[in-house]
C-alpha cells in the first residue's frame, strides 16, 4: 500500500547482485589460478597504458589534468543527486487523511475530513477492553479509491494469533462502516520484550 517503486528496486538490486557475483568470481580466479592472474595483470597494464594516453590526449595546453576529470566529477554529482532522490521516495504512501467529503449545502458549504487519529481512537475504543493486547497503533496508506489501514498490534505472550487477528479485522471493519469507507486492512502482530514482561493492564 505504499508508492515505493518495487519493480525498479528489484531490477537495481539484481544488477548490483550480478556485478558483485562477477567481481567475486574474478577475484577468486585471480587468487587460485596463477596463469589467469598473469594474463589479467597483462591486460591491466595494457589498460593502464591506454588510459594514460587518453588522459594526455584530453589535457589542454597549459593545464596539468585532463578535462575528463570534470566530466567524472559531474557524473558523480548526478549520482549523488539521484541517490538523494531515491532515498526521498522510499516508503512514500503514508497519509493522515482517511476520508474527506465535500458538500454544497446552503447556506454553509464545506468539507468534512476524518483524520488517522480519529480512526485509531475508534479502533482503540473497540479493542481497549482487551487484556491480551499490550499496544495498538494504526497508520493510513494512500490507495485509490479508498485508503488502506495498517494496524500494528503487540499481543501478550500465549495469545492465539489467528483468533486475535480475526477479531482485530472485525473491529477494523466496524470502524470503516462508521467512517463510511471500506479499504484494505493489514494486521501486523508484533512480538517483543513488552509482550513477555508487560503487566496485565488494559490498552488505553
Amino acid at each position: 500500500m505504499n508508492q515505493t517503486p518495487r519493480l525498479l528496486n528489484r531490477i537495481l538490486i539484481g544488477i548490483f547482485g550480478v556485478f558483485l557475483l562477477a567481481l567475486g568470481i574474478q577475484l577468486l580466479l585471480i587468487a587460485t589460478m596463477p596463469d589467469y592472474a598473469r594474463g589479467w595483470q597483462g591486460q591491466a597494464e595494457t589498460f593502464g597504458g591506454d588510459f594514460q594516453r587518453l588522459l594526455l590526449a584530453t589535457t589542454l595546453s597549459g593545464q596539468k589534468d585532463s578535462w575528463l576529470w570534470i566530466i567524472v566529477a559531474a557524473l558523480l554529482l548526478v549520482v549523488i543527486l539521484l541517490m538523494i532522490w531515491w532515498i526521498s521516495v522510499q516508503g512514500r504512501g503514508r497519509t493522515n487523511e482517511y476520508v474527506s467529503a465535500y458538500f454544497d449545502d446552503e447556506p454553509m458549504p464545506g468539507r468534512v475530513e476524518i483524520s488517522g487519529e480519529a480512526v485509531e481512537q475508534a479502533i482503540r475504543a473497540m479493542l481497549g477492553h482487551r487484556a491480551d493486547v499490550v499496544s495498538i497503533s494504526v497508520s493510513i496508506w494512500e490507495r485509490v479509491p479508498v485508503p488502506g489501514l495498517k494496524i500494528k498490534v503487540q499481543p501478550r505472550k500465549g495469545v492465539e494469533p489467528g483468533r486475535l487477528g480475526r477479531e482485530i479485522i472485525d473491529a477494523a471493519r466496524a470502524t470503516q462502516e462508521l467512517m463510511g469507507a471500506r479499504g484494505p486492512v493489514v494486521v501486523y502482530l508484533a512480538a517483543g520484550a513488552r509482550s513477555r514482561f508487560a503487566r496485565s493492564e488494559r490498552v488505553q
